[in-house]
């Protein structure tokens, strides 16, 4: 069995399942997760469109659906008997989720590590009970989970591999309607619904703040469109808005052709870096949520660009201080001046150095099929 609920675990998941099923054709792999992992032949019980939330209050909106989704997972433990689980990211779900699992005799395996070393340690006594491996992508969490008594690998980013592959095409900004001698900038405003709502809006206004600075000389937007959200939801936003902005799903083609981004903070961050594309980092969501995270998180920064980095990086504007010009201001500096844009990828060198070598995902399947056997 396995669970992810985001589009980056999607992702993920299926390529650590593509690696399983290459070690054993005849596994059999049920759970939750999306049409990544479908297509990688997992048999889906829930789809991951329907496990999107974001804060504190969605998530207690949702507790009776949860619940539910709970009973269908234990029910499919006791009728199909899998002899191991593997949970991937979403922590809130997850974690608890290990109990359940380790009640039922399953062995536990977790691989994308739950940011403990952003909620403080408190989730690390529930990880050292109900978890039999903890694969780690960064570094530096195996060797937290290590002085915890936690068994941990280090088994390297995924998006390593992702990265390798995308560095083979040719990618041309005239896919998305610019010409050499324009400018373009990546609107990428997450893979949540409730992610997409709140910043679009914003992200639109700052679009239309550095266009007019600029006389639209030069300037072309696109926005990478998430798998789960359909294009009418970016498009209703889009009719009160002045700016054309092309809507692609081709998010990582995006990336490797834009000149500048504003990305809602989470893993697009890291594949900006990774890419070299000089990106703000913005996050907004609603007042408690923001108030009840702000009193429980412990690190200093919050895209995984910074963090990794230990460094600011990249510009963060967080909540109010998200505003169109604001932003059009940091953009403007990473678009027309080259000190700060070389500046922000000459940094990125050494988040590279801290994710790992290629093939992240077969180091994981062998472990996991060295742990089940």
């Amino acid at each position: 069995m396995i669970i992810a609920g985001e589009t980056s675990g999607d992702r993920h998941a299926a390529k650590l399942v593509e690696s399983l099923k290459s070690l054993d054709g005849s596994l059999r792999i049920i759970g939750i997760g999306g049409d990544e992992m479908r297509n990688a032949g997992v048999e889906i019980i829930h789809h991951i469109r329907e496990m999107s939330v974001m804060g504190f209050s969605d998530v207690i909106a949702r507790l009776p659906f949860f619940r539910k989704v709970r009973r269908d997972l234990v029910d499919a433990i006791r009728r199909e008997k899998p002899s191991a689980v593997i949970l991937v990211d979403y922590p809130g779900f997850n974690l608890r989720f290990a109990r359940t699992a380790r009640k039922h005799g399953l062995k536990v395996i977790y691989y994308i590590s739950p940011q403990i070393w952003a909620w403080g340690m408190r989730r690390i006594k529930i990880v050292r009970q109900n978890v039999d491996l903890m694969l780690t992508i960064f570094k530096f969490e195996e060797e937290l989970y290590k002085r915890f008594s936690v068994n941990a690998k280090f088994v390297g980013h995924p998006l390593i591999d992702e990265q390798l592959s995308a560095n083979e095409k040719e990618f041309d900004k005239k896919n998305f309607g610019a010409g050499s001698d324009s400018k373009l900038i990546a609107l990428l405003p997450g893979s949540r619904l409730q992610e997409v709502k709140r910043v679009f809006p914003v992200m639109l206004k700052t679009a239309s703040v550095i266009r007019k600075w600029k006389n639209g000389e030069r300037l072309k937007f696109a926005t990478g469109c998430a798998p789960a959200i359909p294009d009418s939801v970016y498009q209703d936003f889009m009719r009160d808005s002045d700016v054309d902005v092309l809507l692609t799903r081709r998010v990582d083609n995006l990336i490797k052709s834009s000149d500048a981004g504003i990305v809602t903070s989470g893993t697009a961050t890291l594949e900006c870096a990774l890419a070299g594309l000089p990106i703000v980092v913005v996050y907004k969501t609603g007042l408690l949520n923001y108030l009840l995270g702000k009193a429980l998180v412990k690190v200093k920064h919050i895209s995984l660009v910074n963090i990794v980095g230990d460094d600011e990086i990249v510009p963060e504007l967080i909540q109010n201080e998200f505003l169109p010009d604001t932003a059009a201001k940091l953009l403007n500096s990473i678009l027309w001046d080259e000190g700060v844009s070389e500046r922000i990828r000459r940094k990125y060198e050494a988040i590279r150095s801290k994710l790992g070598e290629p093939g992240g995902s077969m180091r994981a399947a062998k472990l996991i099929m060295e742990g089940v056997s």
